[in-house]
């Protein structure tokens, strides 16, 4: 466990040598649910994203190794001006494109492009944070637990009261706060490592 938490806190500075491949798809897999959610929350197409999110990576593949990682206060909120400014840049050309074609009144695509919340990147970037760095704590932890703990813990999160998870699942109501509350107390110390490691 040690191993991992060391391993991923030196991920950023390990992704900054572009000789290392193993490290840039290890970062990709961490950070790219979150750029897509950022992406998708600012009203834009799926299409659109999957296009503004691969030029996201390439941007933080050529940007990174010069990245002064001692300045940044937050790696992520680093990331969400990035990805910010790709989306800002998507919007420009694809404004320039429609007025270029003598359409710009009735356009779709200024319609479309007038929908975009670009203002509201701050919100949109820390609300999808806390959603992908608790899903990526559970996925972390899940195979720590045995039987129906995680499970709990889920239908727990959609609402379902203790007695309902008793009686669908077959515990008895103590045995599922015991699990709920182990479940939620490691998702807890996961989540702080990975607040340290990846923020």
């Amino acid at each position: 466990m040690e191993d991992q938490y060391s391993t991923r806190a030196t991920l950023i500075q390990r992704v900054q040598n572009r000789h290392d491949d193993k490290s840039w798809e290890e970062f990709v897999r961490v950070y790219r649910r979150y750029i897509y959610a950022i992406i998708r929350s600012m009203n834009i197409s799926e299409h659109d994203t999957e296009d503004i999110l691969q030029q996201v990576l390439l941007n933080l593949w050529n940007s990174l190794p010069k990245m002064d990682y001692a300045r940044i206060n937050r790696f992520r909120s680093w990331l969400s001006t990035v990805t910010k400014n790709c989306v800002t840049d998507f919007i420009r050309k694809r404004a320039r494109d429609a007025q270029r074609l003598e359409k710009a009144a009735r356009d779709e695509t200024l319609i479309y492009l007038r929908t975009i919340r670009l203002p509201e990147i701050g919100k949109i970037a820390e609300h999808e944070w806390e959603i992908h760095l608790t899903n990526l704590a559970l996925a972390n932890i899940a195979p720590f637990f045995s039987g129906k703990a995680v499970e709990v813990f889920r239908m727990s999160l959609k609402g379902r009261s203790v007695e309902e998870i008793s009686q669908e699942l077959g515990l008895k109501e103590n045995s599922v706060y015991r699990l709920k509350n182990r479940v939620k107390d490691r998702l807890i110390q996961e989540i702080m490592h990975l607040r340290e490691d990846l923020e």
